[in-house]
């Protein structure tokens, strides 16, 4: 069963003749025919009752009929949602990191809505391998992640540099001094984080491995555990200012290249890029969050 055999079947419905309905969808009589009888083989049924004049429905034909018009118009609002709107709609499922979900996306998301005010917007955070492979699985559309990527799969915009920082409530640390940091409960995000591989990393050039972790789940949480004194952390600096401006919190930058991370965001090679997608990479393209 086609879609094009209820059109079909409407309009013969519609004429009461299968004639006069081939001449409305300038169709051959055979064609419309060979249609009607596809679907009557298809439901096990008549669906007309043929005489001299034209064709009734019968009774099955009647129910099908109810259904076959809810389809098409159904089928006709998608098709004008999808090729005639040049104003974005529909839904945009998309990730993020928890900092840059906290710091960075209430402003892009917020200039978004304010341009695209029907598109409904989702957001689900996690790590940046949580990230890229929902990311791969097309679960979401695109996500906001943190270091090289390089996947075959993936395609990536640049969208800001972030500077990595220690934090450390006031008087737990005099700077960065590696005997001091042995001695310090390391505060992370969980495994798959790409801050806390970076914090591990360079704790490793200096040949440290953190006896002491607490493993969070939420930027709330880690932030929470710093001021109350529980021990350091590694967070971008766009956070860690939001927490200085009201708390007894000390930040240390990190040397070298460590300091330095680009925030991109992926999303599938593959996906169907509708027009609400497509406008949001285009706002990221255009460095308005540099």
């Amino acid at each position: 069963m086609k879609l094009e055999d209820l059109l079909v079947f409407r309009e013969v419905a519609k004429e009461a003749n299968i004639t006069k309905a081939a001449e409305s969808l300038n169709f051959v009589q055979s064609n419309v025919t060979a249609k009607i009888k596809r679907l009557e083989g298809h439901f096990e049924t008549k669906l007309f009752y043929r005489h001299k004049h034209g064709v009734n429905l019968t009774s099955t034909g009647k129910v099908l009929l109810s259904y076959a018009e809810q389809v098409l118009l159904l089928m006709e609002e998608a098709e004008k949602m999808i090729k005639d709107s040049h104003i974005p709609s529909g839904t945009l499922s998309l990730g993020a990191m928890e900092t840059t979900a906290a710091t960075r996306l209430p402003g892009i998301l917020s200039t978004y809505h304010d341009q695209y005010p029907q598109v409904e917007l989702s957001l689900q955070t996690g790590t940046t391998e949580e990230l890229i492979k929902a990311t791969l699985n097309r679960e979401i559309e695109g996500a906001f992640v943190g270091g090289k990527i390089n996947h075959p799969e993936l395609e990536e915009i640049d969208v800001f540099k972030e500077e990595l920082v220690l934090v450390a409530k006031k008087n737990i640390l005099s700077g960065i001094d590696f005997d001091q940091l042995k001695n310090q409960t390391i505060i992370v995000f969980k495994s798959g984080c790409f801050y806390r591989d970076t914090f591990e990393k360079w704790l490793g050039t200096k040949g440290i491995r953190a006896a002491k972790l607490m493993e969070l789940n939420t930027l709330d949480g880690v932030i929470g555990c710093v001021k109350a004194g529980l021990g350091i952390s590694l967070l971008t600096k766009s956070a860690a200012d939001q927490l200085s401006k009201h708390e007894d919190i000390q930040q240390f930058a990190l040397p070298g290249k460590y300091n330095k991370i680009t925030t991109k965001f992926i999303s599938h090679k593959d996906i169907v890029k509708t027009l609400a997608f497509s406008k949001f990479t285009s706002l990221l393209k255009s460095g308005v969050f540099n």
